[in-house]
This record gives structure tokens, sequence and C-alpha cells, in this order.
């Protein structure tokens, strides 16, 4: 069969677009193997593989400075460290935020006599330090429960043990750090998970556990529209003692995934081709 460029043109891009469009889906379901991200023991294995567009920021700190983690201490236990982020069209076809993060904390530990647990996922439009949204990762009242999407001001949040990198928190210099969602407006529902993770992360090993969330963007209101973020956005996850935060900061727009970059390169490639050979031929 013979082809014009022009046709060959859109083949090839049909090609492409239907190699992007099969990329795996992330489903918050605890499994990390969604990211492309590996428990083997090396470095690499935190680099997210499978998925175009993914964001993250690893902070892998266990063991340093006699466990000091930044702004408390706590080793291992209170380890976060790494934050994976991209969003897109869930399997039901809703526009959803992904997150992905690894932790040396066991979401199952208590709070209380010198322990603390699991904290919320908060997110900041603007990155002025205003904590809009939280997304709960247990139960926190009779109406604010796992999963709940809650608008929030910083007044709605606890707040961890420190009031500066090392410096316990006191009545007359509180903390700043948020940590979970005491209270504020329930504006929507996201899906979240957690596994613990087999195998050793990065090359320091200890035990680790993976959480994952699917959270509808509708819930964010002015802050979100259409593909994207209206706003700039910080995303953040410490626990109840706020020893270590992990935060991400992505841009507003993602970077176009590789199968949708080589489909603009291929495709001005073979037009210069075709003007190219009219040229010759002219």
């Amino acid at each position: 069969m013979k082809f014009r460029l022009p046709h060959l043109i859109l083949a090839l891009s049909a090609a492409l677009i239907a190699c992007a469009a099969q990329a795996a889906p992330i489903v918050a379901d605890g499994n990390m193997a969604d990211w492309g991200i590996q428990a083997n023991g090396t470095v690499a294995g935190w680099t997210p593989t499978q998925n175009a567009g993914i964001l993250y920021v690893v902070e892998d700190q266990n063991n340093a400075n006699s466990g000091y983690l930044s702004p408390g201490w706590g080793g291992q236990a209170y380890d976060a460290e790494a934050m994976y982020l991209t969003w897109g069209k869930n399997t039901q076809g809703v526009m959803s935020l992904f997150l992905g993060m690894v932790t040396g904390h066991n979401p199952n530990t208590a709070t209380g006599s010198n322990s603390y647990g699991r904290g919320d996922f908060a997110i900041d439009f603007g990155r002025d330090g205003s904590w809009e949204f939280g997304v709960l990762t247990k139960d926190r009242s009779a109406t604010l429960k796992q999963g709940d999407i809650v608008s929030t001001t910083n007044a709605n949040w606890a707040k961890g043990l420190w009031s500066s990198p090392g410096v316990l928190a006191n009545s007359q210099n509180p903390s700043p750090y948020v940590t979970h969602v005491n209270t504020g407006a329930d504006v929507g529902n996201a899906k979240v998970a957690w596994t613990q993770i087999s195998g050793a992360m990065g090359v320091l090993g200890g035990s680790h556990w993976f959480y994952e969330a699917e959270i509808p963007v509708s819930a964010f209101g002015n802050y979100w529209s259409g593909d994207n973020p209206t706003k700039s956005f910080d995303v953040q996850w410490t626990m109840d003692c706020a020893n270590d935060i992990i935060t991400l900061d992505p841009p507003v727009s993602k970077v176009p995934e590789p199968a949708s970059a080589a489909l603009v390169l291929l495709g001005a490639g073979l037009l210069g081709a075709q003007r190219r050979r009219k040229a010759q031929q002219g």
C-alpha cells in the first residue's frame, strides 16, 4: 500500500496517540507499581518509570544525624521519604489528582505517650502557607471520615511538636506545622489506601509503607479549571508530631507526555521534509 506523506503523518500520529493512551492507569489501592517505583534496594528504585508526567521528591533520611529528620527526631519510624504526584482522568473518566507517598512511619501507630499517629495530606493553593484542603487518612470525628476532602483554614488543623527545626513549641511560640484536620467543611470524597512495602526501598532499607490517594479535582472549586489547577500548589504530609515533613510543589501545568512530545517533533520533522521535497521539485 502506498502512503502520501500527509497520510503517513496522520497514521504515525494516531499510533503515537494510541501508545500514550495505553499507559497504565493509577488506582488508589496502595500498589506502588502504578508509579513505576521499585523496592529493589537501590537509589534508582525511588525513580518513577511507568507513567509520564509524574512529579516527585525523595528525602530518604533514615539513620542520618542520630535520628534527626527535620524539624524533629525519630529515625526510620518517623521518616517521610518520598512523594509522587500526577493528575488526569481515573478509570471512570473523572479528572483526578493522584498522590503516592513512601514513609517509614507505620500507619497503625497510635497517638499516645511518646507515640504519634499518621497525619493527613494538606494542600496549599497559592503556596502562601494557607492550607485550603485536607485529605483525611483516618476518621477524625463523627462526621469527618477517612477519605473525606475537607475545606480548611490553618485554624482547622492540629499542629506538631516543633516551633522551628529542633525547637519545641510552647504557648508563646506555637508550632506552624500542620499535621491532621480537626474541623472543616466536607467538600468531597477521595480514595485513600496504603500497604506495607515488601522489599528494601533505597540503600538504607528498613520497613516502609506506601500511601495512595485519588482525589476528584471538582472538590477544589475555583482552584481547578478543566485539566489543570488555576494556581500553583503544595502538597504536604507528616505524622502527628511533625518530626519529618515532606512537601511537593508541582508547576501549574504538567510537562507533555513523551508520546505527545514525540508526536509534535515527528510531525514538525515530516512536514519539514515535505516542504524540502516540494522545494527540490519546484
